[in-house]
């Protein structure tokens, strides 16, 4: 048996026919039809299942003696159910039908042309399932779609899931998305450590239905998230924060963004609640900045020689407080005091 190697010489292996003393079956569509598409990890399972050759194999037992995830071979035994070669026996009645309509790849023109047809757009988890043999035809149908596939895996790199090949077939052929907004978004979720076609799908997806449809505009809401996940961490650094700000939290921070308040006045903010409160209040804080804002004022000069309490219309009165336990905490950061 020769082997051709990139040297350009031949490489001769003997065959040990001592080793081939206890065989099993290998289906030649494996090769014609799925070795491209197929995973290593989906190849280890089918080569057990082929091996084994009974039915009722529990996940963690193949995910045990293959030594890799149980959700690999969950991931496996989902690809190649979808093939020819199984037979699922139990299926649920309301599994969609496998032979859903199928996305119908267009010319890359009409691509570029799609925003004068604005749609709103739907994830592939909702396109109905896509066989490995409907992936294999629509690669064979579309030169793009394959360097998509294979400039993909090289971002991510290992091999595509199918799960991830099903996603980028139902981007480039039944949404008409173009490959560079595809590879742009996932080299922006890699830099974010979020390396996952379906987490990019997702961003696409979302962008697409806010009315951003080419790659300029895509390029320019990757830099406004970009310049908000770099204000949102001079936040959390200032306000000493070791975890994700919660979602009512991100609200204030990216008010304040939008506001253009000075990075300067909201730490001094800051300072000014953990003084008075003991603690980070969000809600304290925006109700200073909101007071500084409105009063003009810009940076902590202008806080410490122009904000003071006003003035009480009758003599010897004192200005009113909120009527709360914190009233007293609350007068005294308000005013600067």
């Amino acid at each position: 048996m020769q082997f051709f190697r990139r040297e350009e010489f031949f490489v001769n292996l003997s065959v040990h026919i001592s080793g081939f003393g206890q065989m099993f079956g290998v289906p030649n569509a494996v090769v014609d039809q799925y070795l491209k598409l197929a995973t290593p990890s989906q190849l280890k399972v089918l080569l057990y299942l082929l091996r084994s050759n009974r039915p009722n194999l529990a996940h963690d037992e193949i995910a045990k003696a293959l030594g890799i995830p149980e959700e690999l071979v969950e991931e496996a035994v989902l690809f190649w159910s979808q093939t020819t070669l199984f037979t699922v026996e139990e299926q649920s009645a309301e599994q969609p039908q496998k032979n859903a309509e199928q996305p119908t790849a267009r010319p890359a023109a009409e691509k570029q042309s799609r925003g004068s047809q604005p749609h709103l757009l739907q994830t592939s988890k909702k396109c109905g399932e896509m066989s490995p043999l409907e992936i294999s035809t629509a690669l064979e149908a579309s030169e793009d779609l394959k360097d998509l596939f294979r400039m993909s895996e090289q971002q991510l790199g290992r091999p595509l899931r199918h799960i991830e090949q099903k996603s980028l077939v139902w981007m480039h052929d039944g949404n008409n998305i173009g490959s560079e907004i595809i590879l742009t978004v996932l080299l922006y979720c890699k830099s974010i450590d979020k390396c996952s076609v379906n987490y990019a799908e997702s961003i696409i997806t979302q962008w697409w239905n806010e009315g951003i449809h080419t790659l300029t505009q895509v390029n320019d809401a990757i830099n406004d998230m970009e310049y908000r996940r770099s204000f949102t961490g001079h936040i959390q650094k200032a306000f000493e924060m070791h975890r994700k700000p919660t979602t009512k939290q991100q609200e204030f921070i990216d008010m304040w963004q939008d506001k253009k308040i000075p990075m300067e006045l909201i730490v001094y903010a800051y300072e000014k609640t953990v003084e008075s409160t003991g603690k980070l209040v969000f809600e304290y804080l925006n109700s200073i900045l909101t007071r500084w804002t409105e009063a003009g004022y810009r940076t902590r000069v202008d806080v410490d020689t122009k904000d003071t309490p006003p003035s009480s219309k009758k003599t010897g009165s004192k200005p009113s407080t909120p009527q709360s336990e914190n009233g007293d905490a609350y007068q005294s950061f308000i005013y600067n005091e």
